[in-house]
């Protein structure tokens, strides 16, 4: 065989080196690794010179080492390394006789007389090549995880359902250590993990929800099976088997909260909630996991569907039940700041949330009144100074801070809370703050355009007054409304549907034109003057208390002139002095000695089911809030709302190709003769009624049409 090139080697001088190497084996390159075999063979240049497999054997071994230039070219011509291979003949002839037997391709080796010594050889005849059986990786290979399909058992549809029957049965660790790794398995395939070293494997949507099934249906039970827990205690760590499922229990969590952050279906997280409650008991005992835990159950808590917000709070609850020195102070802060930060804006969609948000956090803090009051007394603290701010500084961004949906959910939540308290309770010491605050809010802006957080103040004042039993002087705020507006004055626009406060705060000057706001303004303070009054109504110092009410009443009637108007606060004005003179007479029967609190709490309690007012009010608000719901869960287009429109002065042809649209604005103008308008004309009897009316109206239909730039709805009592 002929060689254009052979890489220079040089004999070692040891005598007995050469004779250990010589009887050493000859190592197997299928188990060399890729990286020894980089370092052995590729040193060089990527044209590294072999004559065959044998020949690189031996170079390789320890008695002989490449010496190569930078440029891959050897530094001794191939005569001279012949001669110096049959040197060995005489210096060391048990190791020529070792190469001759083993390896005579280096020693038999011819060297052509047309070729130089500085002549190059072809790149076909230097290329090394490597064993049949030898599988050398990429440069990438060091950047790839390795493959472990064939380590990995996959899972199927049988397999699954003997599983389930064994786990079951199976009181043994065995099953339960299944069941977790080919849950870890199932999210790693759907998940970006680290860890691909799993020992079974998931394909399809079939098998991963069957291994979902399987763990989240009977895991909980075979975990109390194998622990042999106290139906009473419930605690994990107490059981004697406790250390040998540790590391399997605690896999099996961290996966379930990793599953948890990356499900978005109502559906699903309302299944894995329900779960996560019933391993709450073995999470007590990974105090790691808590903290990540309540994260995430505090967003679905605040963000999240309806039924995700209510079994997320069953978790928190339980939590902080179980783990209540821990974990409530933490609670107690962070569950305030996440009510706060989403009441922002309400609307009829969000407000629903906020009221559950509201409710549940009262719950938390009802847990230790203690702790609750450092919170509650930093928090109402604040606000005050937010007040003070806005009543002293007089700018706009202090305006802004106090008059803003935040701050006025945060009055309702301490509202709520205080309510709820009994009077030993230290949070109560925080009630008169609480009330010195709202009414402040009120006199912060007492205008027109924010009339509707007027209300929602007076509404928490009248809770708190009716809930605690104390004494608030509220009616002074409803009655300065009916001294200074004028309710006289012609609306500009008329608005059909309605104006419901409950989810405004200030009011648009295009709202404050509208005879809707005016409606809604004395509905609203008919409701408040009629609820104060039927809360108060069986105390003794009713008559008292009402005169100035009687006085302004009737001042108000004898300045408006709105008959809708006066027969409403007429109503109230008669029921409240029908209330005080009842209250008057039966006073009258006894003598009460003022000092005698116990004497005055005894006949208040008596005279507390007897009032007409009262009884009047529980009937009136059982059919104003079906009324309100009705609004708020109704859009403009299911109340049948008629919309006012433009006319427009029409030519004969244009009245002889639109008549359908001539009778509908007929229509129209016909219900708005009505005092309220018709949502629903079901009967028959209304509708031949219309069809008269609009017969008497068509003969003069030129005459009554408005002139062109006009608009219709500038006064409805034009129509009349």
């Amino acid at each position: 065989m002929k060689m254009k090139k052979i890489n220079q080697v040089t004999l070692k001088s040891s005598k007995g080196r050469k004779l250990a190497s010589a009887k050493r084996k000859k190592r197997d390159l299928s188990k060399i690794t890729t990286e020894e075999f980089l370092e052995q063979n590729f040193e060089g240049d990527s044209d590294t010179d072999s004559d065959n497999d044998n020949s690189n054997k031996n170079i390789g071994d320890e008695n002989y080492e490449h010496i190569e230039s930078d440029s891959g070219e050897s530094n001794l011509d191939p005569v001279t390394h012949k001669k110096s291979l049959m040197k060995l003949k005489d210096t060391d002839p048990e190791f020529y006789k070792y190469l001759k037997e083993n390896d005579k391709n280096l020693l038999d080796f011819k060297i052509s007389d047309n070729e130089d010594d500085n002549s190059s050889i072809s790149d076909n005849d230097n290329r090394h090549i490597p064993d049949e059986n030898l599988e050398i990786a990429s440069d990438d290979s060091d950047f790839q995880p390795e493959e472990v399909e064939n380590d990995s058992k996959k899972i199927t549809m049988q397999l699954l359902k003997t599983w389930q029957q064994e786990i079951q049965t199976d009181k043994s660790l065995v099953s339960i250590k299944r069941a977790v790794e080919a849950f870890h398995a199932a999210l790693n395939s759907v998940a970006v993990s680290s860890d691909t070293n799993t020992q079974y494997k998931v394909e399809g949507s079939a098998i991963f929800n069957g291994v979902m099934q399987l763990c989240i249906l009977h895991l909980p039970d075979a975990f109390k099976r194998f622990l042999k827990l106290d139906p009473k205690s419930q605690e994990a760590c107490k059981s004697k088997r406790f250390g040998k499922i540790r590391g399997i229990l605690k896999l099996y969590l961290s996966d379930l909260l990793i599953l948890l952050q990356s499900v978005t279906s109502p559906s699903i997280l309302q299944v894995l909630l329900k779960h996560l409650r019933q391993m709450l008991p073995y999470m007590q005992s990974f105090s790691s996991l808590t903290k990540p835990l309540l994260r995430i159950l505090l967003k679905f808590w605040s963000t999240g569907e309806e039924i995700v917000r209510v079994v997320a709070f069953i978790n928190i609850l339980r939590i902080a039940t179980s783990y209540k020195d821990s974990t409530l102070e933490k609670l107690l802060k962070t569950m305030y700041i996440k009510y706060v930060q989403n009441t922002k804006f309400v609307s009829p969609n969000t407000l629903p949330g906020i009221n559950f948000m509201r409710h549940s956090l009262v719950e938390i803090y009802l847990f230790d009144h203690n702790l609750s009051y450092s919170h509650a007394f930093l928090y109402i603290r604040q606000l005050a100074i937010h007040l003070r701010n806005a009543i002293t500084l007089k700018k706009k961004e202090n305006f802004q801070a106090v008059y803003n949906w935040q701050y006025i959910n945060s009055l309702h939540f301490w509202t709520e809370l205080i309510t709820k308290l009994k009077n030993n309770s230290i949070l109560r010491s925080l009630l008169y703050p609480l009330v010195q605050i709202i009414i402040g809010t009120i006199k912060v802006c007492p205008t027109v355009q924010y009339y509707p957080l007027r209300f929602h103040c007076i509404n928490m004042l009248i809770t708190i007054s009716k809930e605690t039993g104390t004494f608030i002087p509220i009616l002074p705020f409803l009655l300065e409304i009916l001294d200074s507006y004028d309710f006289n004055k012609k609306h500009k626009t008329v608005s059909m549907k309605p104006i419901p406060f409950i989810c405004i705060l200030r009011m648009s000057k295009s709202q404050l034109m509208e005879n809707g706001f005016k409606d809604s303004v004395i509905g609203t303070i008919y409701q408040l003057i009629l609820q104060y009054a039927a809360n108060e109504s069986y105390k003794v110092y009713f008559p008292d208390m009402c005169i100035p009410c009687i006085i302004q009443l009737k001042a108000f009637l004898k300045k408006c002139h709105v008959a809708a108007y006066c027969k409403k606060m007429k109503q109230l004005l008669t029921m409240i002095e029908e209330n005080r003179k009842y209250i008057e007479n039966e006073r009258a029967k006894l003598t009460i000695d003022l000092k005698n609190t116990v004497e005055i709490t005894n006949w208040e309690n008596r005279m507390k089911t007897g009032t007409a007012i009262a009884k009047f009010y529980a009937s009136w608000i059982k059919f104003h809030e079906s009324q309100q719901l009705k609004l708020l869960n109704k859009t403009e287009e299911e109340l049948n709302i008629p919309v006012v429109r433009k006319l427009k002065k029409r030519t004969l042809d244009e009245q002889n190709t639109e008549d359908s649209e001539e009778e509908s604005e007929l229509e129209f103008r016909i219900k708005g003769t009505e005092t309220e308008p018709e949502t629903e004309m079901s009967s028959n009897k209304t509708k031949k009624l219309i069809k008269k009316k609009k017969k008497k109206i068509i003969s003069n239909i030129d005459d009554d049409l408005p002139k062109e730039n006009t608009d219709i709805v500038q006064d409805i009592s034009d129509w009349d």
